[in-house]
């Protein structure tokens, strides 16, 4: 990610904190929806304009990991991604789903993998690192 030209740091209003992942969190359990599951991924970032979110599908980008569209991403309002399997189908179990945020001051990420169970789908986090 690049900064203006000229700026280094963040500026008085924008503190230098690292982004952070505060959505999905481990073990979260989800209801399905006729089939449908939706995962939103909420991050923190001090950057209000320079920051990028994203889902990740076992390290591929969503749109090529799915190329027939039945998984997608959707921009939130803030810093969010809401990720959407219509439907969710078995194969899903298989993947590893990853949130990443990043900015000027680093990068979050976080990996997820579903499990099904009778009250609805449980995500199990694999890994939490920051960068």
């Amino acid at each position: 990610m690049q900064l203006p030209a000229g700026r280094t740091e963040p500026s008085a209003g924008q503190a230098a904190g690292r982004p952070k992942i505060l959505q999905p969190a481990n073990n979260t359990v989800i209801t399905l929806e006729d089939k449908s599951l939706e995962i939103l991924c909420e991050a923190q970032s001090k950057w209000a304009t320079l920051h990028s979110i994203y889902w990740l599908v076992n390290n591929t980008f969503v749109e090529d990991a799915y190329p027939d569209g039945r998984v997608t991403e959707q921009r939130g309002e803030a810093v969010e991604q809401m990720l959407r399997f219509r439907p969710l189908q078995l194969e899903d179990f298989h993947n590893k789903f990853t949130c990443v945020v990043q900015d000027p001051s680093g990068r979050a990420v976080k990996h997820f993998n579903l499990k099904q169970e009778l009250d609805g789908i449980r995500l199990i986090e694999k890994e939490d690192r920051r960068e």
